[in-house]
């Protein structure tokens, strides 16, 4: 109950923070792209920068807190499935190789940690996030900051980067440049899509018309603000500067500036990159083999009703294999 609380108001808080950022960088590409697209500048994008800085420093603190309860959660589930699996002495086996109930239940209930993506937890003593970061629960559920920090390092670099330099140093240090800088800002319009995307995950509401009419919405936004932003941004400012090409645009900006849109740009293709891995797991499910034995179909039946002729320790064969 307290992870799904706190998932409600994680994604709420982006949601809204996405909104008011888009609405402002909407309103400063009106005001100032039709004026200088290199060199004007509006008083809305100083402004928001010192309030996007603190945001971004509290939504690494709130994923962080989000995190630990996954691990919390998920530890108090595998004792309780651990309990119930040793009180019953039941076990089933899966593609040949016994699964406890411990690590059947474990998994049933991973969807509800909410990793909306492509990233798969490997085993039931195992976590994913919705960056794609994958981590083992430690033993005693200990998770400090330090160690979230380290092992999100995608994460981490986006939201420091851009709550530092992208926002302070750009926006309000240098002065100028504002309508290229609105189109960052305008990147945000996909975030709703997201969030939404996460708290119907945490409803259980996967199967809906409505998550998927959602999910394709959001890769639809995701691709177009995120993914396509910047390429065209690069080409707008292209022919502001009346270069020869593209690429002789970009060849001409300094190095750290390179640098700046690199570590902005690629973390969106590998977060779009999950979310397609996740969008083809909803549209294209693998379908289960069936349960068939390699040395004929007779040793299956044998087997099955075996099983369950057993009343001291019931099996499930799957895919034919004791």
């Amino acid at each position: 109950m307290i992870l799904i609380l706190f998932i409600f108001l994680h994604r709420i808080v982006s949601a809204i923070q996405a909104s008011f950022s888009f609405l402002v960088g909407l309103i400063v590409c009106k005001s100032t792209c039709t004026k200088s697209f290199v060199y004007a500048s509006h008083f809305l994008m100083e402004a928001y920068g010192w309030f996007g800085t603190a945001y971004f420093m509290y939504d690494i603190w709130s994923m962080y807190k989000v995190h630990t309860q996954k691990i919390a959660d998920k530890l108090h589930l595998l004792r309780l499935t651990k309990g119930q699996a040793q009180g019953h002495g039941s076990s089933s086996i899966v593609n040949g190789h016994v699964r406890s109930h411990c690590e059947a239940g474990a998994n049933g209930r991973a969807s509800a940690g909410g990793n909306n993506n492509g990233s798969t937890p490997g085993t039931p003593h195992e976590i994913c996030d919705y960056d794609g970061a994958c981590v083992q629960i430690p033993k005693d559920g200990r998770w400090d900051f330090l160690k979230y920090v380290l092992t999100h390092p995608v994460m981490m670099i986006h939201h420091v980067f851009i709550g530092t330099f992208g926002l302070l140093v750009v926006t309000y240090i240098r002065g100028g440049g504002h309508c290229i800088y609105s189109y960052m800002f305008m990147m945000e319009f996909s975030t709703p899509f997201v969030s939404l995307r996460s708290i119907l995950s945490t409803m259980r509401l996967k199967e809906s018309r409505v998550y998927i009419a959602n999910g394709l919405l959001m890769l639809a936004t995701f691709f177009v603000c995120r993914v396509c932003m910047w390429p065209y941004v690069m080409w707008r400012y292209s022919l502001a500067i009346e270069a020869a090409s593209l690429w002789s645009a970009m060849s001409g900006l300094p190095r750290g500036c390179l640098v700046s849109i690199a570590i902005l740009f690629l973390p969106q293709l590998y977060w779009f990159y999950l979310m397609v891995l996740g969008a083809l797991k909803v549209f294209l499910p693998k379908r289960r083999p069936p349960a068939t034995l390699k040395n004929g179909s007779g040793a299956a039946v044998a087997a099955e009703v075996t099983a369950t002729t057993t009343p001291t320790s019931p099996t499930a064969i799957i895919n034919g294999k004791n």
